[in-house]
């Protein structure tokens, strides 16, 4: 399976939201968001699952 760019944040309920990644814009409109306590990306996974994984690792939650 081909590897896709993604991008997560983590929204103020606790949760781990992983979006695909299209443009430095989706990063951008989530930093202004007062929903969002941390955003990373754009980083590589090759399905959702991969990226929940990698992207809750990144921010820290378990």
């Amino acid at each position: 399976m081909t590897e896709i760019l993604w991008w997560a944040y983590l929204h103020t309920s606790g949760t781990v939201q992983v979006k695909r990644y299209f443009s430095e814009q989706d990063c951008e409109e989530a930093y202004e968001s007062p929903f969002c306590r941390g955003v990373v990306g754009p980083f590589a996974a090759a399905g959702r699952t991969e990226a929940l994984a990698k992207a809750s690792e990144m921010l820290g939650v378990k």
